[in-house]
C-alpha cells in the first residue's frame, strides 16, 4: 500500500499500470494510516490521466470516502485547483458539498487558496456557495482573508454570495477584509454593496475597522456611496416610467 500510494502522489501512472488488476483492485479498495485512499494520493499529483485511471480499476466506491481529518479527494482536488480533475470526480459521482472535520466543503478551500478556475468549475456544478463552516465562514469570508480579489468577484457576480452572511464572531466578509488589510478586496465589495456599518459581535463596523488609515476609511466611505447613489438613480428611473 505505502508504495503505492507513493507513485500515486508522484504522478507515476507507469507504476501503477504495471499492477495487475487484482492487485490494483485490491489496493484501490485500501486506506493508509491516515484514512486516505490511492485515489486521495493521485489526486494530490495533479495528473488528470492517472485518477482517470485509477477510477476505471476499481476506485470508485472510494469517490467520496473521506480521510481521518474528513477530507474527500474533491477537498484535495479544490484545494489544489486541478479543474479536470474536479471535472472527473464530480462526472464520476463525488459529492460537491462534502464536509471535513471543520465543517469546510470544497468550495471553502478553493476559495482561500485563489484557485479560481476550481472555484469557477465548482460554482457551475452547483456547489453551496454561502454554506458555513463551522466558525461560521462562508467562501467568501475566507477569500477575504486570503485577499483572493477574483474568487471573491466570482462569488458575488456570478455565484450569488450573500454580503450580509455572519460568522462565529459577528464579522461579515468585508470586517474580514478591512481587519486583514486587503483594501482593494474590502472596496470590491462596498462597491458591490456589502453593508459598511453593521456591527460585529465586538460592535465594530467595517468602517471603524478601517479608521486607522484615513485615507482608506474615505474610500470605503466613498465605494459605499455610489452604490447607495446608483440604487436612488435606478430607483429614480423607475418611478418615471
Amino acid at each position: 500500500m505505502e508504495r503505492a500510494c507513493e507513485a500515486c502522489r508522484a504522478g507515476n501512472l507507469e507504476y501503477i499500470q504495471s499492477l495487475s488488476e487484482e492487485e490494483l483492485a485490491r489496493l484501490n479498495s485500501r486506506r493508509d494510516e491516515d484514512g486516505r485512499s490511492l485515489l486521495h494520493a493521485a489526486v494530490s499529483s495533479i495528473k488528470p490521466e492517472l485518477v482517470g485511471y485509477l477510477l476505471q480499476h476499481g476506485a470508485q466506491p472510494m469517490i467520496s470516502c473521506a480521510d481521518e481529518e474528513g477530507w474527500t479527494p474533491l477537498h484535495t482536488a479544490a484545494s489544489c485547483g486541478s479543474e479536470p480533475i474536479i471535472n472527473t470526480l464530480l462526472n464520476n459521482g463525488a459529492d460537491i458539498n462534502s464536509r471535513n472535520s471543520a465543517g469546510c466543503r470544497p468550495i471553502h478551500y478553493a476559495a482561500s487558496k485563489g484557485r479560481l478556475g476550481a472555484l469557477q468549475t465548482l460554482v457551475e456544478h452547483g456547489a453551496d456557495i454561502n454554506t458555513q463552516d463551522r466558525t461560521g465562514s462562508t467562501a467568501l469570508h475566507r477569500a477575504c482573508s486570503t485577499g483572493k480579489l477574483d474568487c471573491a468577484r466570482l462569488l458575488v457576480e456570478r455565484g450569488r454570495a450573500r454580503l450580509g452572511l455572519k460568522d462565529s464572531q459577528g464579522a461579515t466578509a468585508l470586517h474580514v477584509a478591512v481587519a486583514s488589510n486587503h483594501q482593494p478586496l474590502a472596496l470590491l465589495l462596498a462597491s458591490l454593496g456589502a453593508d459598511i456599518e453593521v456591527s460585529d459581535a465586538a460592535g465594530a463596523t467595517p468602517l471603524e475597522l478601517a479608521s486607522s488609515d484615513t485615507r482608506f476609511q474615505n474610500t470605503l466611505r466613498a465605494a459605499a456611496a455610489g452604490v447607495t447613489t446608483a440604487s436612488r438613480g435606478r430607483s429614480g428611473m423607475h418611478s418615471r416610467a
